[in-house]
């Protein structure tokens, strides 16, 4: 017969003494850790809501600024109550909640047996803790004006401009702007790439286009500089302000044109303004681009802009380059749209940032309007002016939508028989646009085939193949309205493939092609010049886009070809949001 062996009871007991020591030292660890678990899970949940609550005010101060009819909830009577209609709370309570309007200012959450308050630096405090009293943290969405003083605080404002003077800020005319070459003052409005420049003295914020949007005479020849009547304002609020998509939010400003003869003019009030009536859509003056640094600084792009600034007693007005020069207005050089947006449109994504590619939390700021989803519908309901397209493989920029709903497409580039290298052609024995011969024969024979080939019959059928592209002559110091008559023009010609024409949007230089896709520095040396559609009085002559300004030109001069078409108005979009790196994407 086996024994059988047991434990003692002496052994038991060690055991038993052993197990309750682990226990003793473990339990406070395993709290510990249960602890942490749940104050994280807490904190998790009030960010997670303080999201939230952001998030849906955006997109409902968009759909407010989009329709003026539209009933907010995110104002200053909202409540802890309205929250859960915001944003799922989990197992979360509201205690209290003040919105100004604006933005939170005050928010606490119970979560996980927690209570959790919001710090103007825009985390948590837990319990009895204190705020850390740190300056309010960087902010990429919300109101405008907050976004751009939480990225820019030197923008503060003081009683009569800047609160505090530092070498990256200047004061103008009561507000305060950016001095200098900041790499994150960029922001998608509308179709366009814009920068910040900085806050007025109501706390709007001002912009101005990165683009040179079109490039036309300020004035006629032998005439003084009368912003009131220019071709530069008409352009810039009927033709530029009437294509802006959600364009209330851009408020009506006084606009400075003082005259002087110092090219470094660098006044900070206005007190001899030759402009009485208030605008939507102005340009920067002279004084500002001193300000703001010159060639050193953001306001430079390589392009001759026009600023309001005219050069007194003369027909002459001061346009800025790497430096400031004057000229008759009579000549054609570049537009830099300016506006002023309330301070409270919505900046709904983005960093400030630019790069070859954009997104949500990288990329342009983007202003009053969602670009985290892809767009679905009728191109000619979505799309705007300068928005881009992707179409058989290349890429394409808006002009205008016509009155039929077709949508005129320029290229973001240029025509290439080889790739990289850029095609240049006479335009013809004269200026005369015709398909039988020059370069109207070349763009619909060769250059539609390499756009479109014959082979695609799916895209080649979304083509308008006989639109009708007008064609007058023009002059130095004509209003833009008579290169793009469309009422009597000096001729007509049905054909698929045409060109821009003077005074139309987009005849300019793209930022795209002047920073190479924005990979590197604006720069006119990344530019080609191009032929337009618009001829000249003279027979012999065409007019062009060449790197910095438009010119009219000799037709046997050879020069370079960005190709316009027009697809018609059943084209629809599949995907994409219309910017730069995520282009429309069309069925």
């Amino acid at each position: 017969m086996k024994n059988k062996l047991g434990f003692t009871l002496i052994e038991l007991l060690a055991v038993i003494i052993i197990l309750a020591i682990v226990a003793l030292i473990a339990t406070p660890i395993i709290l510990d850790v249960i602890g942490d678990a749940r104050i994280s899970a807490g904190k998790s949940e009030a960010n997670m809501i303080l999201g939230g609550i952001n998030n849906y005010c955006a997109s409902e101060d968009m759909k407010y600024q989009l329709d003026n009819s539209y009933e907010r909830i995110c104002t200053s009577a909202m409540d802890k109550d309205d929250v859960p209609t915001m944003v799922n709370l989990g197992n979360a309570t509201i205690n209290e909640l003040v919105y100004d309007g604006e933005k939170l200012t005050t928010l606490v959450i119970t979560s996980n047996n927690h209570t959790f308050t919001l710090c103007p630096s825009g985390t948590f405090a837990m319990d009895d803790e204190e705020c850390d009293g740190g300056e309010v943290g960087v902010i990429t969405t919300g109101p405008t004006k907050d976004v751009v003083l939480s990225n820019f605080p030197e923008l503060e404002l003081g009683e009569d401009g800047c609160k505090n003077s530092t070498e990256n800020n200047y004061s103008y005319m009561n507000g305060c702007y950016i001095k200098g070459n900041p790499t994150n003052n960029y922001i998608w409005y509308s179709g366009f790439l814009w920068r910040i420049m900085g806050i007025n003295e109501d706390g709007s914020v001002r912009l101005i286009t990165e683009d040179n949007v079109t490039s036309i005479s300020m004035g006629a020849y032998d005439t003084p500089l009368n912003w009131e009547e220019s071709y530069a304002k008409d352009w810039l609020n009927n033709y530029f302000y009437s294509r802006l998509k959600g364009n209330n939010i851009i408020k009506e400003s006084m606009w400075c044109s003082e005259a002087t003869t110092s090219s470094s003019s660098a006044r900070t009030t206005c007190t001899d303004n030759l402009s009485k009536e208030s605008a939507y859509v102005g340009l920067m003056t002279l004084d500002e681009y001193n300000l703001a640094g010159g060639g050193s600084s953001y306001l430079n792009i390589d392009q001759q802009q026009w600023t309001m600034t005219p050069y007194t007693s003369s027909s002459k007005a001061w346009f800025a380059i790497s430096r400031a020069s004057f000229d008759y207005i009579s000549n054609t050089l570049a537009l830099r749209a300016v506006i002023n947006v309330n301070y409270d449109v919505t900046i709904t994504g983005g960093n400030g940032t630019i790069g070859a590619t954009w997104g949500s939390q990288s990329g342009p700021y983007i202003l009053n309007e969602d670009k985290s989803v892809e767009t679905t519908g009728k191109l000619n309901e979505k799309a705007t002016s300068g928005e881009y397209v992707l179409f058989a493989g290349k890429k394409y920029r808006v002009v205008d939508k016509d009155s039929s709903g077709n949508i005129k497409l320029i290229l973001d580039g240029y025509y290439e028989e080889t790739e990289g290298t850029t095609y240049e052609m006479a335009y013809g024995l004269d200026n005369i646009f015709s398909t039988s011969a020059g370069i109207g024969q070349k763009l619909n024979t060769d250059v539609l085939n390499w756009l479109v080939p014959k082979s695609d019959t799916t895209n080649r059928n979304k083509l308008v193949s006989n639109y009708t592209w007008y064609q007058n002559n023009f002059a130095a110091g004509q209003s833009y309205t008579v290169s793009l008559n469309e009422e009597s023009p000096t001729r007509s010609i049905q054909a698929t493939v045409g060109l821009i024409r003077v005074g139309e949007m987009l005849f300019g230089q793209s930022s795209s092609i002047l920073t190479k896709g924005y990979t590197i520095t604006s720069s006119s040396n990344n530019a080609n010049s191009y032929w337009t559609m618009t001829s000249s009085t003279k027979s012999s002559y065409a007019w062009i886009m060449n790197s910095r300004s438009a010119i009219r030109y000799p037709v046997s001069v050879e020069d370079g070809i960005r190709p316009v078409i027009v697809v018609n108005s059943d084209v629809t979009i599949i995907g994409g949001n219309g910017t730069w790196s995520n282009p429309y994407k069309l069925s």
